[in-house]
């Protein structure tokens, strides 16, 4: 059997009983470790909660040997995977249940607190109101690789009056974690190269940092801002607002700019 859980974010006090429980209940255990450094403080508090010894493995270990170090042992005995967030968040987990379901290995989903779900209730903006989420990814001019789809999921939420969840790039293996500015930065040359006025200087952005942990910050600035990218911890999400509601929550400086009665 194979059980694939989430650890949750914000930290170990984000761990739930159930997965405390199934990892006490498994042979081996393993975990995904690639958004954030810190996340070593988590897997080391289910070690000392469950006993077990916890085989840390990389989001490649994962994709390019898809999955066999985790899936051969758990056709003979109760393994558990766990990663960070929800499990089925991000499509390599779901690649991976469905394998270990062709293989004939039953699997459990243990769920965690995903920072799709944090980000509304910390910003105080509506849930109902966010459209797809969308991820700044790394560019490499060197081959022409500049996505523009980041400015288009923005640009068509915000022509539905949809608000967006914006996440940041990881390249744990290089030790690369997209900043703030540096995630701005790429979004202001879209809107120079696709100029549809999505992301105009000025325009109220939110930024997240280490949501549900004791370090959490949720600040409103404006696009062209200096952000200090040293205040803010990781790991690193933005949101782009589109209208307010009256019952939404916003700082009396960016009201007049968003706010419609609806």
């Amino acid at each position: 059997m194979l059980v694939i859980g989430g650890m949750g974010v914000g930290g170990p006090g984000n761990l739930t009983l159930s997965l405390l429980d199934a990892v006490r209940s498994s042979d081996q255990v393993f975990a995904e470790a690639y958004t954030d450094p810190e996340d070593m403080l988590t897997i080391k508090k289910v070690e000392e909660l469950t006993g077990k010894k916890v085989i840390v493995l990389s989001r490649k270990d994962l994709e390019e040997g898809q999955g066999d170090q985790v899936l051969e042992p758990a056709k003979k005995s109760p393994i558990s995977l766990l990663v960070f967030g929800d499990p089925f968040i991000f499509t390599t987990h779901l690649a991976l249940k469905r394998r270990a379901e062709q293989m004939g290995i039953e699997v459990k989903v243990v769920h965690g607190i995903s920072v799709l779900s944090l980000a509304p209730s910390c910003s105080g903006l509506d849930p109902y109101r966010f459209g797809p989420p969308v991820t700044v990814v790394y560019p490499d001019e060197r081959y022409g690789y500049f996505p523009e789809t980041p400015y288009e999921v923005i640009a068509d939420n915000l022509s539905r009056d949809l608000h967006t969840l914006v996440l940041l790039d990881v390249k744990h293996e290089e030790g690369r974690y997209m900043g703030f500015s540096e995630a701005l930065g790429i979004l202001e040359k879209l809107e120079e190269k696709l100029s549809k006025g999505a992301l105009r200087k000025g325009r109220p952005l939110i930024l997240l940092s280490a949501l549900g942990s004791p370090r959490e910050i949720v600040n409103w600035v404006r696009l062209g801002d200096v952000v200090d990218d040293k205040i803010y911890n990781l790991p690193k999400s933005i949101i782009v607002p589109a209208s307010i509601k009256f019952y939404e929550q916003v700082p009396p400086d960016f009201q007049r700019m968003l706010h419609r009665n609806g």
